[in-house]
């Protein structure tokens, strides 16, 4: 019988996959000299028997044991059906799944699981490059890859990760734009008055994701205290197929509790009072709690706030905002020059940059985004650090002379 590394093998049921499954030693790796272990899965405890009984007399007979023949697409459909729905939310299963059906099936899916190479994974990536792909979604398909091969290398199935010594996506010029100081206050003074202001001086003072910013709920709100505070712990998302769904966000560093500045302590204290009068407008059709929260940024008729519909709200308001009069449609069916329309994660992005440049520690700029990790922060605003080194620079000069 085919043996482990510490005497005979066990087959055990693996009640979240709905497997039963042993992991069998066939010999060492030949470029490191590490066990290479296989894993031998089926739907009843007799059918792994079976396999396993084949296993030990192809190693009897000098053979090797059937290698894993799945090809990377149905590994990768098994991987986001069965194992990855256990982890992650509905949401992230979603985005995967697009990210799998649109890079890396399409490059690499007819390849065996079994035999990829870092080479295979480098050419998809360089082909995603020459199709005119960011270098942030090159990072993401290989991110996903890296992920999904990490259970194949556990379970067996591959001997390394193949995604993970595969070279890195070459990282350029940072991607996106950021709003001036000018144009951050010529976009605030566009809102002012609006039912939605303060849920702009919010995302531009403190660069919060747009599921955070319509997930806010007044239970996280602390504006009577001498500094007043929100708390980040959950996001709006619309889930494929399912609808609006409020959530707990995703990582440790997501969850924060951050300090609020005057403009964004002013315009929630005038947008609490507004929200009240419109309950009482709208009287018991107006529901208390929405998703089971008190969200505090709602349509005009007390339900969530849709994300792609502020999405679209924002694109609208930046468009009118910062189009010139000379160029802006003179009659129906005119299109507007999309160059003035700014997207929600770049007033978020807009937050960050005018942070660093007011000196504000990179570290803080971090935990205010609720970044995992103060490297994330800077590999995307690291650009922006000469400028604040400047600053602090003539701080210093100007302390000590």
């Amino acid at each position: 019988m085919a043996r482990g590394s510490k005497g005979e093998v066990t087959i055990k049921e693996n009640e979240a996959r709905g497997r039963w499954e042993v992991r069998i030693t066939v010999g060492t790796d030949p470029v490191t000299g590490a066990q290479r272990r296989q894993l031998i899965t089926g739907r009843t405890k007799a059918e792994v028997k079976a396999k396993l009984k084949a296993a030990d007399r192809a190693m009897d007979e000098g053979r090797s044991p059937s290698v894993d023949k799945r090809t990377v697409r149905q590994f990768l459909e098994q991987w986001l059906d069965d194992d990855l729905p256990r982890t992650v939310s509905p949401m992230t299963v979603a985005n995967y799944r697009n990210v799998v059906n649109l890079y890396i099936v399409p490059a690499i899916g007819s390849k065996r699981v079994a035999t990829l190479t870092p080479g295979d994974v480098s050419k998809m990536l360089q082909g995603m490059a020459e199709a005119g792909k960011s270098a942030n979604t090159q990072r993401l398909a290989r991110s996903v890859l890296r992920r999904a091969l990490r259970l194949a290398e556990q379970d067996g199935t591959v001997f390394r990760n193949v995604a993970a010594i595969a070279d890195g996506v070459r990282v350029g010029a940072p991607e996106g734009r950021t709003l001036t100081v000018a144009q951050a206050k010529q976009l605030l003074d566009a809102v002012a008055d609006d039912r939605m202001e303060a849920a702009y001086v919010v995302a531009l003072t403190l660069g919060l994701r747009r599921g955070e910013l319509l997930g806010l709920s007044w239970d996280d709100v602390d504006l009577e205290g001498d500094r007043p505070t929100i708390t980040i712990v959950r996001a709006l998302k619309r889930i494929p197929g399912a609808g609006l769904e409020l959530s707990e966000t995703k990582t440790k560093g997501s969850r924060r509790r951050i300090h609020l500045p005057a403009p964004a302590v002013a315009a929630l204290r005038r947008h609490r009072k507004w929200i009240a009068e419109e309950r009482l407008a709208l009287g018991s059709s107006g529901p208390a709690r929405v998703l089971g929260a008190d969200l505090v940024f709602r349509s005009p008729i007390g339900t969530a706030y849709d994300p792609d519909n502020f999405r679209q709200d924002v694109y609208r308001l930046t468009l009118e905002t910062f189009t010139p009069e000379h160029e802006k449609p003179k009659k129906r069916g005119d299109k507007w020059p999309t160059e003035y329309r700014w997207s929600p994660h770049e007033l978020r992005h807009s937050a960050a940059s005018l942070l660093i440049a007011q000196g504000v520690p990179l570290k803080v700029v971090s935990e205010v985004l609720g970044h995992s990790s103060i490297r994330i922060t800077a590999d995307v605003y690291g650009h922006l650090l000469d400028d604040a080194g400047i600053v602090a620079a003539d701080a210093m000069t100007e302390l000590l002379g």
